[in-house]
């Protein structure tokens, strides 16, 4: 059988034998000798391989035992010629391995499942508040959504705060998720140990209960299984573990949500019909019915949201509404773009990849002309043939799929490590089953790519010129198939490189961008729950410290996007609608803040240790906020009004501040996009925890470690945590920037060292088809650099058409960056003018060695080898 086919031809050549020698006996008793009587067996049997053919044919399986024979021939034909095969493989590894890599990361956040319970039906819930599109709800909406809603399941929120580790030991600040009791079981199916919230956890005189993530659990408490029903202490007080979440489960909410992943502390928020002007601090959750859509629970979320508009009959909450996003997609809008440009990238260099093989592929059929031409004139047929060439091109594919890997493997790891923040909290990415079949799909569709040109020649083999070895014509249409593949390499390393160009001005401007402060030199560490007392004095100590210029803290860093507190705002005379339209970032400071992180006064003055809740309520507002209101007058002594806690932290309430100052404006969420205006108050009358600024003369060895003591001080009990310099939420806002630069210089270069690959392959190819013709050239008085002008512009024949081709093509998809781009335009001429210098200067160096080879040609040697 097929699976057998040594046997199977000896059982044949067996009968065959046979067969001979009972007509050879035959022939033997007609009077013929031995000799002759075999010649006549041989003749009235016929041709005995074309009798094994049509045996095996009606055997069944033949096409497969066609492929077998045809990837054994491959094998050896590749061991044959290991040059041609490790650049081919060597090429096609570097081209499948980058869409490889890119694709495990286009899998692992684009496609891949949330890793939830009916995770398809999963919607996150956004209110929109005045000019705030993507603001958190209050608990008295999630009240009134809960109430109404028939399209979900379930609706829950989450806030995520600071907090200490409860249990004993050294003090540590973790996240506390503050959770409605139906949220957990939204995103998780079961604790690892014990249970979720209940109502008996809403009782009014229920034990406070807490759950705990399973890191905690572990390093905590030492995985200990009695925990759960115990009491910890937790704060300034204790609290019951009634659960363990499982050891995988983590959150993966969009960036802007400020839940992080690793949540470690949780504990009941109770909901009820509250005031309707209460604070919106929660993230939404629903799980949709089996049988609804997106579509028809916004539908139902805008008849909500116009319910709530007109809870009270006036018309402050106008443009309050409700948006409904399936949670997958939200998480990933930020990114799906710049991934999916960055696939198209990767195609654009497996496309030159394969052109470049093809370009090899028919340098190798032009030796293999002789071989192919016996082989037709003994009776193979041209599809017969073609397959041959296929199965050993897709041999080929496989062997540098395989490599591949390896190379996907690595740049993987390199994305990992220069991966921005917006990919952090999705899943592992690595070589799974959907990425190891999507390699082979990709080498399957690679191998047939680069057999085109070759197989296309094989298909117009003509024998009877080749019998001849008068090829010169198919040798000249082989240069022209040549010099087209070159073209589009050039194209598109062209359309990569224009692309790249437009990235790498973006990250540059990105880069002078300013920020509004200066990172350099200051360290910043956070503190929860401290009082104005604690801070205050720390902030004295650290200031004797050697090397300290200034100390300062705040409620919120700079484009530290774990958490934001913004409201409304308004000036005297504004109407209702305007007091619900605007908003503006909130931030509690202390007096020197600004020094500290090096932001710029414009007018009137720093807050004083005098501005507190016994004086005169002030703020600083900063200068985008004061042209808009006072665009004409000075903002200084203009009162406006403050969404603020003067009865402590979280307790916010509406008052009038006066205006004492106007500081240059601040990128608190973004270097690139204008988010909100800011308002900064007086630290005594704002929520917590507190971020503190640490300003040096220049580098302070020990400095985290001085300022751990001096809080261990003051409270052994208040963890400190988030240590890192300013300058580190600098380099993390350009990292997406960065890290699509580097990916798309990364892509070009490669693409544009396969395209001078390719140029200095058909050129030399073309200069070993015209050694006879330069020997003549020269013989009749040619001079060598008349023969180096001569290959270069063969070269540049190819190139010249290949950058119309690729300026054409690039004006169509350079536009598609437009939403990655800042301070520079799709179709900026200076960056089409360095493109065209760099490949010009590259197609130059890769037809400089050809040429030099051309001008060093023997005219004696090559008219005796004519």
């Amino acid at each position: 059988m097929f699976w057998r086919p040594k046997n199977r031809d000896q059982e044949i050549d067996r009968e065959l034998r046979a067969h001979l020698e009972v007509e050879a006996e035959e022939q033997r008793e007609n009077g013929l000798t031995e000799t002759e009587a075999h010649y006549a067996a041989r003749r009235a049997l016929g041709n005995s391989a074309l009798i094994m053919e049509d045996t095996r044919r009606t055997w069944g399986w033949m096409w497969l035992d066609q492929f077998f024979q045809d990837v054994r021939f491959g094998a050896r034909s590749l061991r044959k010629s290991p040059g041609f095969a490790a650049i081919a493989i060597l090429t096609l590894a570097v081209g499948i391995g980058a869409n490889t890599a890119i694709f495990s990361v286009v899998n692992a956040v684009l496609l891949r499942p949330l890793p939830y319970p009916d995770a398809n039906r999963l919607a996150i819930i956004w209110s929109g508040l005045g000019s705030t599109n993507r603001a958190p709800a209050s608990s008295f909406e999630l009240f009134q959504i809960r109430q109404r809603t028939r399209e979900f399941d379930q609706v829950g929120g989450i806030w995520v705060t600071n907090g200490a580790l409860p249990g004993e030991g050294e003090p540590e600040q973790v996240k506390v998720g503050v959770v409605t009791s139906n949220f957990l079981p939204i995103l998780c199916a079961r604790p690892a140990l014990g249970r979720f919230f209940g109502a008996e956890d809403e009782a009014p005189k229920a034990p406070w209960a807490i759950m705990i993530s399973h890191g905690v659990w572990v390093r905590r408490f030492g995985s200990n299984p009695a925990i759960v029903g115990q009491s910890v202490r937790y704060g300034k007080a204790s609290a019951v573990v009634v659960g363990v979440l499982p050891e995988n489960f983590r959150f993966i909410f969009p960036g802007d949500a400020s839940v992080p992943s690793n949540v470690d502390v949780f504990y009941n928020l109770p909901i009820s019909p509250s005031d309707p002007d209460g604070p919106a601090f929660l993230h939404l959750i629903g799980r949709l019915h089996s049988g609804s859509t997106l579509a028809r629970a916004q539908a139902e979320a805008d008849s909500i949201a116009e319910q709530i508009r007109t809870w009270d009959g006036s018309p402050t909450e106008s443009k309050f509404h409700l948006f409904v996003f399936s949670l997958q997609d939200d998480d990933v809008r930020e990114v799906r773009k710049t991934l999916l440009l960055l696939f198209g990238g990767v195609g654009f260099v497996l496309m030159i990849g394969c052109t470049n093989v093809a370009n090899l592929l028919m340098a190798r059929a032009t030796g293999r002309l002789h071989e192919t031409t016996v082989r037709a004139a003994l009776g193979a047929s041209r599809g017969r043939l073609m397959r041959q060439l296929l199965t050993e091109n897709l041999l080929l594919g496989c062997i540098g799929a395989s490599a591949a890997f390896g190379f996907g493997w690595a740049a993987v790891r390199a994305i990992l490590a220069s991966r921005p923040p917006s990919l952090v909290n999705f899943s592992v990415v690595n070589l799974d089953f959907i990425v190891f079949v999507f390699t082979f799909a990709v080498a399957f569709l690679a191998s047939g790519l680069f057999s085109l040109a070759p197989v296309f020649a094989v298909r117009r083999l003509d024998l009877m010129e080749s019998l001849k070895e008068a090829g010169h014509s198919t040798a000249g249409a082989r240069r022209r198939w040549n010099g087209l593949l070159v073209s589009g390499e050039v194209a598109l390393g062209f359309t990569l490189l224009a692309g790249t160009g437009l990235l790498m001005r973006t990250f540059v401007n990105v880069l002078r961008v300013d920020p509004g402060f200066r990172a350099e030199n200051v360290l910043s560490f956070q503190l929860a729950a401290p009082s104005y007392d604690l801070l205050h004095r720390l902030q004295q100590n650290l200031a004797a410290l050697p090397g300290v210029r200034s100390v300062a803290a705040v409620s919120h860093l700079p484009l530290d996007e774990t958490g934001n507190w913004y409201a409304y705002y308004w000036k005297e005379g504004a109407s209702l609608e305007q007091q619900k339209s605007d908003m503006a970032d909130h931030r509690s400071i202390l007096p020197g803040y600004f020094n500290t992180v090096g932001a710029t006064m414009v007018q009137g003055r720093d807050f004083t240790e005098t501005d507190d809740v016994a004086h005169q309520h002030v703020a600083i507002i900063d200068d985008l906020l004061a042209r808009q209101l006072w665009p004409d007058g000075d903002a200084i002594g203009k009162k406006l009004n403050v969404s603020d806690t003067p009865k402590g932290p979280y307790q916010f309430e509406r008052d009038w501040a006066v205006v004492i100052g106007v500081v240059r404006h601040i990128q608190c969420h973004s270097l690139t996009v204008f988010v909100r205006p800011q308002i900064y108050l007086p630290f005594q009358l704002a929520p917590r925890p507190m971020s503190v600024v640490i300003r040096t003369e220049g580098i302070v060895p020990n400095l985290a470690e001085s300022a751990r003591a001096q809080v261990a001080l003051l409270n052994k009990t208040v963890p400190v945590s988030r240590i890192a310099p300013l300058s580190y939420y600098l380099a993390q806002a350009r990292s997406q920037s960065r890290f699509v630069s580097i990916l798309a210089v990364s892509l070009s270069s490669i693409a544009l060292l396969l395209a001078c690959i390719g140029i200095y392959g058909v050129l030399s190819y073309s200069v070993a088809q015209r050694t006879s013709e330069i020997g003549i050239r020269m013989a009749i008085g040619a001079r060598r650099v008349d023969v180096m002008s001569m290959v270069l512009a063969d070269g540049f024949k190819f190139v010249l058409p290949g950058l119309a081709a690729g300026f054409l093509l690039s004006l169509v998809l350079t536009p598609l960056l437009a939403g990655l781009l800042f301070g520079v335009k799709p179709g900026d001429s200076t960056n089409y003018v360095v493109n065209l210098v760099v490949l010009l200067l590259v197609s130059a160096l890769a037809s400089i060695i050809p040429a030099r080879r051309a001008m060093e040609v023997d005219p004696l040697l090559a008219l005796r080898h004519e």
